[in-house]
């Protein structure tokens, strides 16, 4: 293994000085080849983070943002490392900087795959607070609702379900809630199947949040929001340096609002902590302890049925129609523990344990119009149907990962080798409310009553589903030319679910059982012949088994997993001196053998003879372009096209068919600009054409395109105080964003925000 240059390196950070493709990063000299130190390049970072044992060598009142002095590392002495930084976030820029999405710690550019990043400071200027808020942002991705039974968050990329396919800090966050940003630094979607690194699922992607991580400076934030419709949130992330390799970081949050509607009726109650410890920052060994706690307790919308295939027309959209007694009760509790330990060499192990228990109860009402109703007819005494939607179910979940990220010299040539291994214990169960009445009181269009009603609420055990997946991977990074990259990887994941259904009535209360074992491949090339310019291709594998909705029907517990493949070629450009990231990829998704109705009677398992692609088109750029003017913007094309399925009339009348929340065109934006030390505006737009709910290809309904556009004014009160008003939706767009094949849900409505942010 390659050893560290003993010559001198002095690394020196400035908001007016970095080298391209690196963002700066609100941060202090936390020295760690880790995904937050964006304001590094990556040889300097794997080189300051090879120095173990250097805290020891340190005198105790050694500042953390200035070193100096040399470092002992087994009979080797390194000159000294000076870093300075800043953790302003206006000295930040909508780029992505350095990413962990692909398990090691590169910049963006040296990602052979589509890749967006919703930072911190995006985060901050738009005033998001949910996950889905923030993904509303990336081109390529739609929102559903209810399919295959699920609540929480739902999502597709590229018009494949990305449900199973949303990370924390690198470990699959697949259980079914609604996530929040409070604790959250950054949001990475990685686009294209992905199970090398991933495993099962990834698709089209998957979707990665990256948790704020305890620094070695004392420094505290505070955010004080309020708005229309009642809505107000208050945040505190603290940070305390408690020694000279140790911090700890608290974030708090607590969130309130109702609802769109005259009547007001749906709202949010949100409260969560996070607790971060991290100690012998720097040093050989390295440990961390987290705690995160998420609870709300929400009346959730669920939209309207269609109408005529389309969302039903006004005044549905302006009332909520659900009883005050609805509730969507869900909390998620996680601990994780992690230890890494770094060689003088640069080589890396980290390990990460996670154990997670959510659950989740709700009693909803869906709500349609009364048989006859068309929209010629409607006024508002018309009438309105309500019925219940009631889920109950807890998970938990464990997970065991190690990776070891280490260079060699292999033949003349650089290799950056990635070698890990992943286990996982993913229990989850289903429950009914076997004695709740199926229909709620009736209401009319134009004044619906929300008045409480009582139900029996006792639930019953329906299913019990438990997963066991060993994954083991390899990836190689070469230097295989001047100028030229080559990537490839194969990953091994052996599955295995257990489905209990005692729950059930009889014939279906019997136990079903399945197990695979898959290889996975990724494979890319990049020519990159400056340090601003990088060309890629790349080719990776996924699969979907049978269980990936924790659950199995006798048919589909005998159906093989089903297999993906993405091919991508692309371009990323760093420009203006580094400040200005620009990319653009053509990419086909395509699922070779998806599960269809046709049953293959030897063996009783659905025939993998269905086929179905993606074809994208996307262009990106983020960063600044001046001093004073922020940009994030992105436009992006899809095809989605389902090229074979069952043989029977209704699959064949699907063929050629879009499959469903795959719209031909989306674009984004959202850009600021600087005036003068005090202020700064802002504002952009969210626009999405055509759109229609997945699982109903040969349904005739239709979400119309929208243009939404929001807008930001902010004053600096001073170096730690600023005020900023956040209006979404600026023209009270009437748009729909959440579709399922039974109903479509509008977006929010204007709102008006005003946020007090004070550091200190």
């Amino acid at each position: 293994m390659a050893q560290p240059s003993a010559r001198p390196v002095r690394i020196r950070r400035t908001a007016t000085s970095r080298p391209a493709g690196i963002t700066q990063r609100s941060s202090t000299a936390d020295f760690k080849p880790s995904s937050e130190r964006a304001l590094l390049p990556l040889g300097a970072l794997m080189l300051a983070a090879s120095v173990s044992g250097w805290a020891q060598g340190m005198a105790p009142d050694t500042p953390a943002t200035a070193m100096t002095g040399a470092t002992q590392v087994e009979g080797k002495t390194l000159a000294p490392v000076t870093v300075t930084g800043t953790r302003d976030r206006a000295a930040q820029t909508y780029q992505s900087g350095v990413t962990s999405v692909g398990k090691m710690p590169v910049a963006a550019k040296d990602i052979p795959q589509s890749l967006t990043v919703i930072n911190d400071k995006l985060i901050h200027d738009q005033g998001k607070d949910s996950f889905k808020s923030a993904l509303e942002n990336v081109i390529g991705i739609t929102f559903e609702a209810g399919e295959g039974g699920r609540v929480g968050d739902n999502i597709r990329l590229r018009g494949f379900s990305a449900a199973g396919d949303i990370y924390l800090d690198g470990m699959r966050d697949i259980a079914q809630y609604n996530r929040d940003l409070f604790n959250i630094d950054r949001v990475e979607v990685l686009r294209g199947s992905a199970s090398m690194l991933f495993g099962r699922g990834s698709t089209g992607g998957i979707v990665s949040q990256v948790s704020k991580q305890p620094r070695l400076i004392t420094e505290q934030e505070v955010n004080a929001t309020i708005g229309t419709n009642g809505y107000q949130r208050y945040m505190g992330d603290f940070n305390f340096k408690l020694d000279d390799d140790a911090a700890l970081r608290i974030n708090a949050m607590a969130t309130d609002g109702d609802g769109r509607g005259d009547n007001a009726g749906a709202s949010t109650h949100r409260r969560g902590l996070a607790l971060d410890y991290r100690f012998g920052i720097g040093t050989a060994n390295e440990f961390a302890v987290s705690y995160y706690h998420l609870h709300y307790n929400d009346k959730p919308d669920w939209g309207f049925q269609w109408l005529e295939g389309k969302p039903a027309p006004s005044p549905t959209h302006k009332y909520w129609y659900g009883l005050d007694s609805d509730f969507q009760n869900d909390k998620a509790d996680v601990l994780t523990l992690s230890h890494t330990h770094r060689w003088s060499d640069g080589s890396s192990l980290k390990t990460t344990a996670r154990d997670g228990h959510y659950s989740r109860a709700m009693w909803a009402t869906q709500s349609s119009f009364s048989s006859g109703t068309t929209s010629l007819n409607i006024n508002p005494n018309t009438l309105v149907n309500r019925r219940t939607n009631a889920k109950s179910g807890e998970e938990h979940h464990t997970f065991l990962q190690t990776d070891y990220l280490t260079t060699t010299h292999w033949f003349g040539r650089k290799n950056s080798l990635l070698v890990g291994a992943e286990y996982a214990l993913e229990k989850a169960n289903r429950s009914t409310y076997p004695l709740l009445a199926s229909a709620k009181p009736a209401t009319t269009a134009g004044n619906p009553g929300s008045a409480g009603i009582s139900g029996d609420l006792t639930q019953r055990l329906a299913t019990e589903f438990q997963a066991r997946t060993l994954g083991i991977y390899l990836q190689d990074t070469v230097d295989i030319a001047p100028h030229w990259k080559l990537v490839g990887g194969l990953r091994l994941d052996n599955f295995k679910g257990d489905y209990e259904r005692t729950g059930n009535t009889a014939p279906n209360n019997t136990p079903l059982s399945r197990s695979d074992t898959l290889l996975s491949k990724r494979l890319g090339v990049m020519f990159q012949p400056t340090d601003e310019v990088s060309y890629y291709a790349s080719y990776g594998t996924s699969f979907n088994t049978s269980g990936d909705l924790y659950q199995f029907d006798p048919t589909s517990a005998n159906t093989d997993p089903e297999s993906s493949r993405n091919m991508e070629i692309g371009a990323k450009w760093e420009l203006y001196g580094g400040d200005l990231s620009f990319r653009t990829a053509l990419a086909r998704t395509e699922k070779f053998n998806e599960r269809n109705t046709d049953i293959d009677t030897a063996n009783n398992s659905y025939l993998l003879s269905g086929k179905r692609h993606t074809d994208a088109l996307e262009f990106e750029i983020a960063g600044r372009i001046t001093p004073q003017w922020d940009i994030f913007a992105g436009v992006g094309f899809m095809k989605a096209v389902i090229d074979q399925a069952g043989s029977n009339a209704a699959g064949q009348a699907e063929v050629g068919q879009n499959p469903g929340l795959s719209p031909s065109r989306q674009a984004t934006l959202f850009s600021t600009y600087r005036i003068g030390d005090k202020w700064r505006v802002g504002g952009g737009f969210t626009a999405v054409s055509q759109n229609k709910p997945a699982n109903s290809v040969t349904s005739l309904n239709r979400a119309p395109g929208y243009v939404k556009a929001d807008a930001l004014l902010e004053y600096r009160v001073n170096e730690g105080t600023s005020l900023k008003l956040n209006i979404d939706n600026l023209f009270d767009k009437v748009y729909y964003n959440t579709l399922y094949r039974g109903f479509a849900a509008p977006g929010d409505e204007r709102s008006v925000r005003l946020t007090l942010t004070s550091r200190f």
